[in-house]
């Protein structure tokens, strides 16, 4: 935890019962990118089920950034298991999605910090590869940090 320009801003791990904060958050994204404008209750309660599912279960984990206990970035990471190779017996490869900052809260390196966080866990857990897809404002971020284009995505090779 640390202070940052009147603010106390912490990551954590997210947990099953975020799951409505992690919707919420998926909400914003899809509507800031112009990809809802319709159906937002039923989109809300799709996603917190499942983030609710996906947390419980262990295919999903996320983090928040709290700034004095209020949620202001998320990020999430699908964990996807892949079939054993001789020289790796447990591969679990990785989709980033739902990183979001408030508006608000942006250009302070939020996502950045969320995303080196998912990597630390991603090398700690022995995780092969993560992928994800980025809007043109986002992808400098990723690729400085070392993510490559590969096709329609950028990878991270931990």
């Amino acid at each position: 935890m640390h202070l940052y320009n009147r603010t106390v801003l912490q990551i954590r791990p997210a947990t099953a019962d975020d799951a409505a904060v992690l919707a919420q958050f998926r909400v914003r994204l899809f509507k800031e990118m112009g990809r809802l404008e319709g159906g937002i209750v039923e989109f809300t309660q799709v996603s917190e089920s499942y983030f609710d599912w996906a947390l419980s279960t262990g295919h999903e984990v996320a983090w928040i950034v709290e700034d004095f206990g209020d949620a202001v970035a998320v990020l999430a990471m699908t964990l996807e298991p892949m079939p054993p190779k001789p020289e790796r017996p447990r591969l679990v490869e990785a989709y980033m999605h739902n990183v979001y900052v408030l508006p608000h809260h942006r250009l302070r390196g939020l996502a950045k910090r969320l995303v080196l966080t998912a990597l630390e866990y991603a090398k700690k857990e022995g995780i092969g590869r993560i992928r994800l897809y980025t809007s043109d404002d986002a992808r400098w971020m990723y690729e400085n940090i070392g993510f490559t284009t590969h096709g329609r995505y950028l990878e991270y090779k931990p």
